[in-house]
């Protein structure tokens, strides 16, 4: 490594600065692109020139954080929730005055810290424990508040389901649930529960969210033994199996005017307004359109069942969009994670703290190759991840796992990120039979 590599602020280079009878080349510089840093190369001969008095070089730009793929850390062009500003009124014991209700704060301005105000503080958890800070690094796409009653018309369905990790059946209808919370000090008296289904992908946005119906509930502050409640979708939901998986759903729940949704409109992590369940369940072996019981053996039919280690635990490529990047790279990767990892499972189990048992790899979990979205996938270039650039991009999910044994589960998550921010992701439970 020479001096110009081991501090490139110390090494002599060209100057910004007018051209003039001390400054001949300064116009003669050109840009050089380093490993870690920015920084301009000069010729040999206008090294040699002396800077013009007074002139100081300028100092090194920091680095800018980049992954793998080169997305900064985050991605700036990213819609992100306003930051909000307090002006610490709540705090001042003099109360209510006159110059308060004659000006009153601009949008994003508060008296006091959000949470604490007299106000409505209204959200769909992400993950058991969930307060409503956002935004979130971790998997916010697993909401354990949203819930599927299958093969059962609204009409019919109980306010509360008796089971809640139960999955969608396509083409039938379903009930949709919603379990949404007030952690505000401020009773709601008419919140807006919103109910939207997506195509499989890693990300979603205002422009993938498909509108099922909309309801209303009233739910007390935080204390009042009415702070929280389960909403039933009075629409029924006739899902597809699209492109091998589950179609995604999306709850959204506000309150006009005192705990508006906000912006990013369906940004699951930064929006504590918005629930996303971004799960596929199936049976090991099944068709995604018509699941299946394990194959009979060859000349025994009806007898008996092929052994679990006979089936793949897919039976087709599950095909994700990736969702918009906003104009820089992301990486796409797939991880096997134990099943007791993804707290979801529990609703599934209907018990606290119970699993599936984590099924043995057998093979690999493996990512396409990204595609244009729509044009059908290539099983080219498998890996576990890959950076994807550019807009409606997808890749196809699969794996070589054999089928796991009854009471066991694989379980996949597929996430994006740029620059080590997570920006969506799906999961996949392959479950024994």
């Amino acid at each position: 490594m020479n001096e110009h590599e081991r501090n490139p602020c110390n090494y002599p280079r060209c100057m910004a600065v007018p051209n003039g009878p001390h400054c001949p080349r300064a116009s003669s510089c050109k840009p050089h692109e380093g490993k870690r840093y920015r920084l301009v190369e000069c010729p040999p001969e206008a090294i040699a020139n002396p800077p013009c008095p007074g002139d100081q070089p300028p100092p090194c730009p920091p680095p800018a954080p980049v992954d793998a793929c080169g997305s900064p850390m985050p991605n700036p062009k990213r819609p992100q929730r306003p930051a909000g500003h307090e002006t610490g009124r709540t705090a001042d014991p003099t109360g209510l005055t006159k110059n308060d209700l004659e000006h009153p704060n601009p949008p994003g301005t508060w008296g006091g810290p959000r949470k604490d105000m007299p106000l409505p503080y209204l959200m769909i958890r992400a993950f058991p424990g969930d307060l409503g800070a956002r935004p979130l690094n971790r998997p916010f796409w697993e909401s354990p508040d949203i819930f599927i009653l299958p093969n059962v018309h609204p009409s019919a369905a109980p306010t509360i389901p008796k089971t809640l990790g139960s999955v969608a059946v396509a083409h039938q209808p379903n009930t949709l649930y919603a379990h949404v919370w007030n952690f505000g000090h401020g009773a709601a008296s008419e919140v807006l529960v919103e109910f939207y289904w997506c195509d499989p992908s890693l990300g979603i946005n205002a422009g993938s969210a498909n509108l099922i119906a909309q309801t209303t509930v009233t739910l007390g502050a935080k204390g009042s033994g009415h702070a929280h409640a389960v909403v039933k979708c009075p629409v029924p939901w006739r899902p597809a199996f699209l492109n091998g998986g589950h179609e995604c759903l999306v709850v959204r729940v506000w309150d006009n005017p005192s705990d508006m949704c906000g912006m990013p409109t369906f940004d699951a992590a930064s929006n504590r307004h918005i629930g996303q369940r971004n799960i596929h369940v199936v049976m090991a072996g099944a068709s995604p359109a018509q699941p299946t019981r394990a194959k009979a053996l060859p000349g025994r039919a009806g007898a008996a069942t092929a052994p679990a280690a006979n089936l793949k635990a897919l039976a087709m490529p599950l095909i994700l969009r990736v969702g918009a990047l906003y104009q820089e790279p992301a990486q796409i990767t797939v991880e096997r994670i134990p099943a007791h990892d993804m707290p979801w499972l529990q609703l599934r189990s209907g018990e606290r703290g119970r699993f599936p048992a984590t099924a043995t790899p057998t093979g690999a979990a493996l990512l396409s190759s990204p595609f244009a979205a729509g044009s059908g996938p290539s099983m080219l270039g498998l890996s576990a991840k890959h950076c994807v650039s550019g807009e409606d991009q997808a890749v196809a999910f699969t794996t070589s796992d054999a089928a796991p044994e009854k009471g066991q589960a694989h379980v996949y998550r597929i996430s994006a990120t740029q620059g080590g921010v997570l920006c969506g992701g799906y999961t996949v439970v392959v479950m024994g039979q």
